[in-house]
């Protein structure tokens, strides 16, 4: 039976009550419960479930914190920060062309086995990171590190959505976030000391202990199958064709994007023809899922919902603000204010904290009202004031300043991540709930893609245009190392205006956030609230 998705009226929303723990335990099926999973009660079974994602959390984000704050040591080690900003492309690109790969595969092999598959291609990753001699090394690694890392944030809402209904999703977003939280505390403080006692390539081996527990969680709790079906059966269901035009589509999209302006020129043939085959082949691509796909990686269904679409595009735009920060906000700290990475941590764990605590207030009144559209206009609202803000920062900037801005960006980026799951999983029927997931991660990384790109750009023809003016300077070795403007320009003046043209172009690259939030905050304007559903089928 098709489920009707039905409007809230905002003037009167429905009031619903908060579900009781014996209710939420009785929402998990019987027939998921396998081996030590049938001899607890189901509400035992959901706390080690949550559990269990709350690990997979805080791995994710351990991750991303000791990535954010440490490349700039990496780059520096190797000499090599011309590929600083391809550190979190490799990572984003391979994340992103694999997402509506385990969109589909979910269904049809079941969420543990893709779960254990992501883990350990983690888990590879992170051995190559910490064994890296080369920083082109290290940016393959960190794409080993996207393939299975980049699925954990559409898998754990894919598990969640299979247990809690979408109106007391927030609720247990919450939990996750907390343990996210939780991820980036100790990613700032062990990770930064481990990092300035010993060296960068410590927190990865850190992070390989972290994955081997994840295994044995996942494994142990997390439901095989649901049904005993062929393997021939199964990978019929399974859109070949589909996925190497989707990753086709993406591989090219990203290069494109990624080498224009920087390695290339907009204007060279190797850009043109990147961008120009990533069309043709995203257009092949859409005629095959809607005509000829017997099983189709993303159905047609999704796209016909307007909300669906805008909060997809949302989560697009958000995603490249973003990443945007997170990646030259780390290299203001580092290369112009020159912060250990103990001193880097903690100014960025400003951000996370607030965002953790947005991430739980949020959910929880989303749940109590039963609205949720509100939450995505105010995070993005914040966000752009964030932005906005970040004009403010300078070499000489004081510590108030820099963790106020922390503060505000945390606000507006914590205040969305559980508002637009909520609105992805309400604007669909349950069916077609582990697919807009999936594809709304993919386009939060293909946005997180964009936004570095835009803002790299950016930044590396400011730089370019104020070093040509300054005499006597190496634009291609400033390029490669941030030692080269602090210990190799021995003139105090000439230092000094190097420093202000890089300060000046980190400055510029906000300008790109600041645009990609704005787009978002309009973009947001055209969603409707839909009722939450209380149960899971």
């Amino acid at each position: 039976m098709v489920e009707e998705l039905v409007p809230v009226d905002e003037k009167h929303p429905p009031v619903l009550s908060i579900p009781k723990d014996e209710d939420t335990a009785e929402s998990i099926p019987n027939d998921h419960t396998q081996g030590i999973r049938k001899r607890l009660p189901a509400r035992v079974v959901l706390y080690c479930i949550m559990a269990t994602l709350c690990v997979v959390s805080f791995i994710a984000a351990f991750d991303n914190m000791v990535v954010s704050s440490n490349t700039p040591l990496v780059a520096a080690e190797f000499n090599a920060f011309n590929l600083y900003g391809w550190v979190n492309t490799a990572f984003l690109l391979t994340a992103s062309a694999c997402q509506p790969i385990y969109g589909k595969c979910v269904d049809a092999f079941g969420r543990r086995l893709c779960f254990l598959c992501a883990i350990f291609s983690y888990l590879i990753g992170s051995v190559l990171c910490g064994a890296s001699q080369t920083m082109l090394m290290f940016v393959i690694a960190r794409g080993f590190c996207g393939i299975g890392i980049g699925a954990f944030d559409s898998l754990m809402k894919i598990v969640v959505a299979d247990h809690i209904p979408v109106r007391y999703i927030g609720y247990y977003q919450s939990v996750l976030g907390i343990s996210w939280g939780l991820g980036y505390i100790v990613g700032a403080l062990v990770g930064g000391v481990a990092v300035d006692r010993t060296s960068w390539r410590t927190v990865f081996w850190m992070a390989t202990g972290l994955c081997v527990i994840a295994l044995v969680m996942v494994y142990t709790f997390i439901e095989a199958p649901r049904q005993k079906v062929d393997f021939i059966q199964q990978v019929k269901q399974i859109d070949f064709l589909g996925i190497v035009l989707w990753a086709t589509t993406v591989v090219c999209l990203v290069l494109g994007l990624s080498w224009g302006g920087t390695t290339y020129p907009w204007n060279s043939p190797v850009v043109i023809t990147l961008l120009c085959v990533s069309i043709g082949i995203l257009t092949v691509f859409a005629v095959w899922e809607k005509r000829f796909a017997p099983y189709p990686m993303i159905p047609q269904r999704i796209f016909q919902n307007r909300s669906s679409v805008l909060i997809l595009v949302a989560a697009f735009l958000y995603g490249g603000c973003f990443q945007s920060l997170m990646t030259y906000v780390p290299m203001y700290l580092s290369v112009i204010l020159r912060g250990d990475a103990m001193t880097t941590n903690l100014e960025l764990l400003c951000l996370v904290l607030f965002a953790c605590i947005a991430n739980v207030v949020t959910g929880i009144v989303i749940v109590k009202s039963g609205k949720y559209v509100w939450a995505i206009r105010t995070a993005l609202s914040v966000l752009v004031v964030a932005c906005g803000l970040m004009q403010l920062l300078g070499r000489d900037s004081s510590v108030g300043l820099i963790v106020s801005v922390m503060i505000v960006a945390g606000i507006g980026s914590g205040g969305m991540i559980n508002s637009e799951i909520i609105a992805a999983q309400g604007s669909v029927v349950i069916e077609h709930v582990p697919v807009i997931v999936t594809f709304m991660t993919f386009c939060d990384q293909v946005g997180g893609i964009t936004g570095i790109t835009v803002a790299g750009s950016i930044l590396s023809n400011t730089l370019g245009a104020k070093v040509a003016s300054i005499p006597g300077v190496s634009e291609s070795a400033l390029r490669q190392s941030s030692s080269y403007m602090w210990q190799q320009i021995t003139d105090i003046d000439i230092q000094n205006r190097v420093v202000d043209a890089y300060m000046d172009a980190i400055r510029s690259s906000f300008w790109g956030s600041f645009a990609f939030v704005a787009t978002g905050l309009v973009v947001s304007l055209g969603l409707k609230t839909y009722v939450m559903r209380k149960h899971v089928a």
